[in-house]
This record gives C-alpha cells, structure tokens and sequence, in this order.
C-alpha cells in the first residue's frame, strides 16, 4: 500500500530550500568598493585630487587604489585607473648613482625601507634600499627592486640570479 503513504513534503521543501540557497550563492552581486578614476592627464610630481580624479564603484580586490592626497609617481592618462603602485612618496629615496637589482622580498617590504642584503656563499651582508615593492604574483616568489651601492652591484646581482640573496628587512 505504497500509494497510501504520506507525501515527504518536508524533504522536498528542505531540498528546495538548498536549491535556493545555492543559486543565491553562485550568482549574488560582488562587493563593491572606491576607486579613483583620472578625469585628466596626470604627471610626475602632481598631486592626486578631486580636481584631476573622480570616485566610481568597482568589485573589491579587483584594483589596488590609490587615495587623494598621494602624488603621481608616473605619468597617468585621463580615464585610466589611479592605482597605488602609480603613486607614492616623491622623494627619491635612493641615492644617486646606486644599482636597482631584482631580489626575492620578504612580506612587509615597502619602497624606501633599509634593506640587509645576505650573501649566502660568503655571509656577507650589504646594505641596500627597497626601490620597488614586490610583484603580486600568488604562483612566484614576490620579487621587487633593491639598490645597492655601484661597489656591491655586481657580486649581489650575481649573488640574486644565482639564488643565494637573502633580503632582510626590519620588522615593525
């Protein structure tokens, strides 16, 4: 007396209910965050501000945004996104004449930073400054820029393709 039987409403209103949910989850809308579009070319040196840039709505993680108040380390064209990496502090904080070799970084180095360079065939450290911040690669080491003086630029770069540099930075 199969058919006698009560229907499993619950059990299909529960598996309906999962459905829902799961749909919900695959196409809901992304967060939406701030971003600062050029409204005008930006050059070298100026700052950015509501003059030259406007706030519009993009997903979150989507571009690393600069905020008002930076300057413009490099040339931006009207329409393009004013990213963080395009901006900075303008004072050249490496010496002139020093040598920008490619190293891996740890976390946490910034432009500007002092940097230890560990040379570890010889245990030799020198001394450097973190030009660049590290790429964003998630498949690679974070690589990125440190100078180095014009005496220590060959045996680093050396050091650096071989893979026996070690970038420290201080912690704080």
């Amino acid at each position: 007396m199969l058919w006698l039987q009560p229907r499993p409403w619950r059990r299909w209103l529960l598996a309906g209910v999962i459905v829902v949910a799961a749909i919900w989850v695959e196409f809901r809308p992304a967060p939406v965050g701030d971003i600062l579009i050029a409204t005008s070319s930006i050059h070298p040196g100026q700052p950015i501000d509501a003059h030259n840039t406007e706030i519009r709505r993009a997903p979150v993680g989507l571009l690393s945004s600069a905020s008002r108040g930076e300057v413009a380390l490099e040339p931006i064209t009207a329409g393009d996104p004013v990213l963080a990496s395009s901006t900075g502090d303008p004072e050249p904080r490496v010496p002139p004449g020093w040598w920008v070799v490619s190293v891996p970084l740890p976390s946490g180095a910034h432009r500007g930073m002092p940097a230890a360079i560990v040379l570890l065939d010889t245990g030799r450290v020198v001394d450097g400054i973190v030009a660049s911040d590290a790429n964003a690669d998630p498949l690679g080491p974070a690589t990125g820029g440190v100078a180095v003086s014009p005496q220590n630029a060959a045996e680093v770069a050396v050091a650096s393709a071989d893979g026996r540099a070690v970038v420290l930075i201080e912690a704080g």
